[in-house]
């Protein structure tokens, strides 16, 4: 098969093409960026400020491209179900970490495109590279009845409850930070307060859906002001939300706030008249599977993220998201 093309230069046609057939294939499983991303990404990949590759919609169709943020890079492989989509894949996988510069110390990948079987072996593929890693992570979806209407029991008493957009981008980026710290979570922002500064503010400007400020709320501890916990949602559709962040201090763990901040959640989004939510979680979380399993949510749908670092001797093993 002969090597992709680079994106630089391409048509704009064919590029806007297979950056929509990727946002559908994202829009499927509920991750769909918001706003002009189609007309941005084919822009961006045309005009070399992004680099990637592509195969044309003719032939196939196939399209890989990554974006740094200092050291790390955030990269995406999609492929169209014609014959010949394994091989596609590879070879796109193949030029986008062969073709990242020197300075860029990591990379994480998504895919879209192929089947479960199909993409369980281009990751197996891509494994035998020193320094790969692959990180599952699972949907969870639950329907929202008139049982979520109730008023939620067992209210932190010495907790104030205040709507999210009182907090400040920094407290919640900070927070952001402490949840994940040392975790599976932590490799797919980065460990910095800049990386998690500028997740939380793509997730309140509506990049991932519209941010609902009456179904999301903090809870901090009075004086010394301190948050504790956020509980963050957007709309995906008008009967469908999904909980962009749901976190509560490592420090207090174990007091009831996690399980309280979804009930009321729960309730505000059923108040809102949405029918359904859905989460994503890393796989290597189980205290989080496990309280959302106790809440009704059921896995729906699974993905992987390939993590490429360089320097590392050996390939490390396997881990869950």
């Amino acid at each position: 098969m002969d090597p992709p093309r680079s994106t630089a230069g391409a048509p704009l046609e064919a590029l806007l093409e297979l950056v929509q057939t990727l946002k559908r294939s994202l829009a499927e499983r509920r991750e769909a960026p918001a706003g002009p991303w189609v007309e941005e990404v084919a822009e961006d990949l045309r005009a070399g400020r992004r680099r990637g590759w592509y195969y044309p919609p003719e032939t196939g169709g196939g399209l890989a491209f990554y974006a740094t943020r200092a050291v790390a890079a955030f990269g995406h492989v999609h492929v169209g179900p014609e014959s010949g989509a394994d091989e596609r894949a590879l070879q796109l996988a193949t030029a986008l970490l062969d073709g990242l510069p020197a300075e860029v110390g990591s990379i994480d990948v998504g895919f879209t495109g192929l089947e479960a079987e199909a993409e369980r072996r281009l990751l197996d593929r891509l494994s035998t590279r020193p320094g790969s890693t692959k990180i599952e992570r699972q949907a969870v979806e639950r329907s929202l009845g008139p049982s979520d209407g109730v008023e939620p029991p067992g209210r932190p008493a010495d907790l104030l409850q205040v709507p999210l957009t009182d907090v400040t981008v920094e407290a919640l980026a900070e927070l952001d930070r402490r949840a994940f710290a040392g975790t599976v979570d932590e490799l797919l922002v980065g460990p910095s307060f800049e990386d998690h500064f500028r997740v939380m503010e793509a997730l309140l400007s509506n990049r991932l859906g519209l941010f609902l400020g009456n179904a999301s709320c903090a809870l901090l501890v009075p004086q010394p002001p301190r948050l504790v916990g956020i509980f963050l949602a957007a709309e995906q559709s008008p009967r469908h939300a999904v909980l962009l962040s749901f976190m509560v201090d490592p420090a207090d763990r174990g007091r009831g706030y996690a399980r309280y901040l979804m009930r009321w959640g729960l309730r505000a989004l059923w108040a809102l008249g949405y029918s359904s939510v859905h989460l994503w979680v890393t796989v290597a979380n189980v205290p989080a599977r496990t309280l959302y399993e106790s809440m009704g949510f059921r896995p729906i749908a699974s993905a992987a993220i390939y993590r490429w670092e360089r320097g590392v001797a050996e390939p490390q093993p396997h881990s869950a998201r």
